[in-house]
């Protein structure tokens, strides 16, 4: 009777390391350890009570009858049970939460095809196994199961192989990825694309050329040399054939082509000489009010890039004398008050940006972290100005209300970034020694 004395002793005193365990990682800046402790505490505490319980029989009876030793087979399938359930608490719970976090705090697209792997295949596998050792804790040959099963998993890999290659080849993708969202690729027949997703088995491309959205299977990457044309840089062009007659000036239709395309909102170019040209070359080919709306469409996006690229230039010019400050105030070392001025120079840019650092309660564990500003003030920010300018551009009447979600879609994805790398380094800036 004392085994089981100090077995309760033992539950009771691993129930109270949980509370302590629970106050002191509440402390902590990542919810990570607390959302582990608190998927551990019910299958540990079970695993420590059937352990304890199962050696204090054994101490109990030496020598023990047959329905004993039944119910120590019995605990130990319970063992195996929990230790199973607890495996894939882990994964659906604790180690999606982990890649979920780093997401969060990267451009990464790991959490969009490991979640669904950790939440509905890896439970599968853990389970099954869990459950051959279940039947083996009660003194039942596997043997012949573990062959059955092994046969099956041959022939479905047969048959499943080109999926398998697929599924792979997206790993690798993610682990070595050549590409990510946004970036323009053109593939081996000449069609280019915006890559949108990167599932398990397929890669989701926009066509530039059909406005269409195609479907690659990822092992054809395998096979084929793909050309990223947003790196080094995002800076690319892209040539079309325009037919003209024998008899047409050459300059003169050189010149025509320049100020219509100069025209376009979507072209490159001097704003104020677009703003001069759009009411005359924009729009052209479709007459009536259409023809109207979408000039005044495309009045208001160039006003919006202007504001925009002027905001652009003076956060550059900041980011630039920061750099300037950190390299003349970090020679020895920056100390506390060195710190404070860069942080604080800094966070002046990030009010330029449309951020702004709130201090958190005590029951916020994240600390300091960058949020986006509310209010007013926050229209004239970088992140209220691109929104202003992407909100004129819905305004354009030749959009499909498709197009319209996706570019809503496509602009907030790249404010979400922004404000990542943003948050990235301001903590660097806030804990120099601390990995960003």
């Amino acid at each position: 009777m004392l085994n089981f004395g100090i077995l309760g002793v033992v539950v009771i005193v691993l129930y109270l390391l949980f509370g302590i365990l629970r106050r002191v990682f509440r402390q902590f800046t990542s919810d990570l350890a607390l959302v582990a402790l608190n998927v551990s505490q019910t299958p540990l505490t079970l695993i420590v009570f059937a352990i304890g319980f199962k050696l204090a029989l054994q101490t109990l009876f030496v020598t023990p009858t047959i329905y004993i030793t039944w119910f120590q087979r019995g605990l130990t399938a319970f063992l195996v049970l929990v230790a199973a359930f607890w495996a894939v608490q882990l994964l659906t719970e604790v180690v999606t939460y982990a890649f979920r976090e780093y997401a969060a705090r990267s451009e990464a697209m790991w959490d969009d095809v490991l979640t669904p792997i950790l939440q509905n295949v890896l439970p599968v596998i853990v389970y099954l196994v869990g459950g051959l050792l279940f039947l083996q804790a009660f003194g039942i040959d596997i043997q012949g199961l573990l062959v059955a099963i092994g046969g099956i998993s041959f022939i479905l890999g047969f048959a499943l192989k080109d999926i398998l290659a697929n599924f792979f080849s997206g790993l690798v993708l993610l682990i070595d990825t050549p590409f990510r969202f946004g970036d323009v690729i053109e593939l081996a027949n000449g069609r280019r694309g915006v890559i949108k997703h990167i599932g398990l088995r397929l890669t989701e491309l926009y066509l530039i050329d059909t406005h269409s959205q195609i479907y690659i299977p990822n092992a054809a990457f395998e096979g084929q040399n793909i050309i990223n044309i947003s790196r080094p840089t995002n800076h690319y062009y892209y040539t079309i054939s325009i037919p003209i007659k024998a008899d047409v000036a050459p300059a003169l239709a050189i010149s025509m082509m320049e100020k219509v395309v100069l025209a376009h909102p979507d072209t490159m170019g001097e704003i104020g000489k677009k703003l001069e040209l759009v009411d005359e070359f924009y729009g052209c080919s479709i007459p009536g009010v259409k023809a109207q709306q979408k000039r005044e469409a495309g009045r208001l996006r160039l006003l919006a890039e202007a504001e925009v690229n002027s905001i652009l230039a003076e956060i550059e010019m900041g980011l630039a004398h920061l750099a300037d400050l950190i390299s003349q105030l970090e020679r020895g070392g920056l100390d506390v008050e060195e710190r404070r001025t860069v942080q604080a120079y800094y966070l002046e840019l990030c009010q330029k940006i449309g951020l702004e650092s709130k201090k958190s309660d005590r029951h916020d564990r994240r600390r300091r972290l960058l949020s986006e500003a509310t209010g007013t003030v926050s229209e004239s920010t970088l992140i209220g100005l691109i929104r202003r300018w992407y909100k004129y551009w819905l305004k354009d009447p030749d959009l499909f209300q498709e197009d319209q979600q996706m570019l809503k879609q496509e602009w907030e994805q790249k404010i979400d970034l922004l404000k990542i790398k943003v948050n990235k380094l301001f903590s660097a800036i806030s804990n120099p020694g601390s990995p960003a």
